[in-house]
């Protein structure tokens, strides 16, 4: 049988994304989720201890929105003048001019690591915010440091079809991140059509699945649901989650044979 991750990724970034994913993963419509550690609330990491008869959690990395876990002194060169985190764009060009620490990195992975671990949050998998881990050159560091921390799973990136610039440039990391992947198992094929389309149906959800299981039999689909949209993100997070509610899908993955599974079954 073929086998569907939907993975939320975000959780912890916002109050409208948690609350969107929890009901979702309450009501088993998901099967994974990704946490952000360094924003989430404590109340949000208690929150997912009842969830966890239902969705796999992980580590959703973040080294580039807010403020670290780990101490301003130890981690400096990541931080800006306001004591957050550089831009994905800003830090990799700091780090290709030489001016991040790996050392610095490494003590913020596991600085969010612990703090899941803190709140009895199993890690089954992780994956980065805005893609950090399939980065040239920082990719493969970011990885390493993953990997030697217990790692084992981890999202690969698919092509994606329909895509603007920043998708073409995925599509373009994600064929030169493969040698940083190595060894850790992930899904035959990531499905990320609800974030190019800036929508959300039936037949956009079926068109990415019928195109990620010619890959193999096991599919991540990604998602960003959220109660209300944000002003400075492209995506349509409501979209999303207003389908997630609806009984059509799950309807179409039994009648296509598709079983939901959690991202600890890879």
């Amino acid at each position: 049988m073929r086998r569907l991750i939907i993975n939320c990724d975000d959780y912890g970034w916002d109050a409208p994304a948690t609350a969107a994913i929890q009901e979702l993963a309450g009501r088993r419509r998901i099967s994974s989720t990704t946490v952000m550690a360094n924003l989430a609330t404590d109340a949000d990491l208690r929150a997912l201890g009842p969830l966890q008869a239902h969705v796999s959690t992980g580590l959703h990395l973040n080294l580039i929105d807010g403020p670290p876990l780990s101490r301003a002194s130890a981690v400096r060169t990541l931080l800006g003048p306001d004591g957050q985190f550089f831009k994905g764009q800003q830090l990799l060009a700091r780090f290709l001019g030489g001016r991040v620490r790996v050392s610095e990195l490494e003590a913020e992975v596991v600085a969010q690591l612990a703090r899941l671990a803190r709140f009895d949050v199993p890690v089954s998998h992780a994956d980065s915010h805005q893609h950090l881990h399939l980065y040239p050159a920082l990719g493969p560091v970011l990885t390493g440091i993953l990997r030697r921390h217990g790692i084992r799973r981890l999202r690969r990136w698919s092509s994606q079809p329909g895509y603007a610039l920043r998708g073409q440039l995925l599509n373009a990391f994600g064929v030169a991140s493969r040698y940083g992947l190595r060894g850790f198992r992930s899904p035959n094929a990531l499905v990320a059509d609800f974030s190019a389309a800036q929508d959300a149906t039936l037949p956009l959800f079926a068109q990415g699945l019928a195109r990620a299981f010619r890959r193999g039999p096991l599919v991540e689909f990604m998602t960003h649901p959220a109660l209300t949209n944000r002003e400075t993100s492209y995506l349509n997070r409501v979209a999303e989650y207003e389908f997630w509610r609806d009984e059509a899908w799950p309807e179409w993955l039994a009648a296509n044979e598709i079983q939901l599974v959690r991202y600890d079954a890879v």
